[in-house]
């Protein structure tokens, strides 16, 4: 082996390590709700414990999704990438997993009583779509079999997360319509990024009985919805920072990188998430978290 492929293999399996651990994710998490912090025009420094809550959070989150995951195919022949890499790293999972529990716990001690009941109630629709309900008689329910009830949960959970907690965090439940607005852009981007995951499970998807919009609207009318989607959020959220911060240089720069990275995103989705590896979907669109931080952040410095 060169050493050329020697250090490609060791790369790659470092990057997977970070996603499969869920520290990428968390990492995007944060840096997605810096951005909306500042959006909001709220201090990211006076409020730094709220992105240790979001941090815990996702990570509680997905570690639990993982872990659910992992011991519903113990028993299987299905065993992919992540399972293996979770069955190696058992030690390393159950670590992350107390971490996540103890900040969580400990930074709530440091929020507003109306943050903690908002983060409950996503973390009530995070666990829901992730365990099945006994009905009796063998028979169980769960939410992610209703139609694209999947999608829209996950981008629900993770709108609110960036933009209804800081705000809330701020100024309780006293909504204005322009953090309304704010979410349901958010909303919409979540919604982008999460959906060529679907393309990408349709045949696992399918076998589970899940009614996801790739399973019901096939891939080629997904990828036209993905197409609408796309420009739709590249104009709600010119027309909504535009509203909100007037003949900013530094703004304008940051629409104009955002405009690119969700283009990039739509190419990469149109030539191959179908037939892309689940790391590589992992890598790609959870990674537009931490880019849509590192453009802001760029956008910030080139306007100085």
């Amino acid at each position: 082996m060169s050493a050329y492929s020697s250090a490609k293999k060791i790369l790659q399996s470092f990057i997977q390590g970070l996603i499969f651990s869920d520290i990428y994710i968390t990492l995007g998490a944060i840096g997605f709700a810096i951005v909306n912090f500042n959006l909001l025009k709220i201090d990211v420094y006076t409020h730094a414990i709220l992105l240790v809550v979001i941090g815990a959070a996702t990570m509680f989150i997905y570690q639990f999704s993982r872990w659910t995951f992992f011991k519903d195919l113990q028993n299987t022949m299905t065993k992919d990438l992540l399972y293996y890499w979770m069955n190696d790293h058992k030690g390393l999972v159950k670590m992350l997993l107390l971490f996540s529990v103890v900040c969580g716990l400990v930074s709530l001690f440091f929020i507003r009583w109306e943050t903690i009941i908002t983060l409950v109630a996503l973390g009530v629709i995070s666990v829901l779509y992730n365990i099945s309900i006994p009905l009796g008689n063998g028979k169980s329910f769960t939410f992610r079999r209703i139609p694209f009830a999947k999608i829209c949960m996950i981008a629900i959970v993770w709108a609110s997360m960036a933009v209804l907690l800081p705000w809330v965090e701020v100024n309780g439940w006293m909504w204005n319509i322009y953090v309304n607005q704010l979410f349901w852009i958010q909303f919409l981007f979540i919604f982008i990024i999460t959906l060529p995951f679907d393309i990408n499970d349709m045949v696992v998807d399918e076998a589970d009985g899940l009614r996801t919009i790739p399973i019901y609207l096939g891939t080629i009318n997904s990828k036209i919805l993905l197409i609408v989607l796309s420009f739709l959020y590249i104009i709600f959220l010119t027309e909504w920072v535009t509203n909100i911060y007037h003949n900013d240089l530094q703004k304008v720069v940051f629409l104009i990188g955002i405009s690119a990275l969700v283009l990039s995103l739509l190419y990469k989705t149109l030539r191959w998430s179908y037939r892309a590896n689940k790391w590589q979907i992992m890598l790609w669109y959870d990674g537009s978290l931490i880019l849509y931080f590192l453009i802001y952040s760029a956008s910030e410095l080139l306007t100085i």
